[in-house]
């Protein structure tokens, strides 16, 4: 069994219709019998991306689609969350952007997430890290991670 790890990109684009790839995103995420795993900092990307989605008039409210979320984060729901533990995930995480990979912050943070905040939740089980972010994409691969 392979373990989806999702990232914010792919996360919103399973939550927003007009988003490319919706369709795609939400069988492999949210339609799924295999375990999908994110971190708790996709709730506050999440969050923002939503009430930027609100405030372009792409929705016109962002409450419905927290309480989704929320909804799916939640026991028996498609999402699990990673709690972030800095002291193991920040260190990784630097490594990541000075491994001379053009990694955004945030982004950087996620990997390493997958890379080493999985484990207990996994049982060992491989790990794909689900992005719809190129830079991303490459790093995850560089560092033997399947990306789907």
């Amino acid at each position: 069994m392979t373990v989806f790890y999702a990232d914010t990109s792919a996360v919103v684009r399973a939550f927003m219709p007009d988003e490319p790839d919706h369709a795609q995103l939400v069988e492999l995420l949210l339609d799924n019998d295999e375990l999908v795993v994110t971190s708790e900092l996709t709730r506050v990307e999440f969050a923002s991306a939503m009430a930027t989605a609100r405030n372009n008039g792409r929705i016109r409210h962002a409450a419905p689609a927290l309480a989704r979320f929320d909804e799916e984060t939640r026991g028996a729901g498609a999402l699990s969350l990673i709690p972030l533990v800095p002291r193991v995930i920040m260190p990784a995480a630097y490594r990541l952007v000075s491994d001379h990979h053009t990694l955004r912050t945030l982004d950087a943070i996620h990997l390493a997430v997958a890379l080493h905040g999985t484990a207990e939740l996994t049982g060992g089980e491989p790990v794909a890290m689900v992005t719809r972010d190129q830079r991303q994409a490459d790093a995850a691969k560089a560092h033997g991670l399947e990306v789907r």
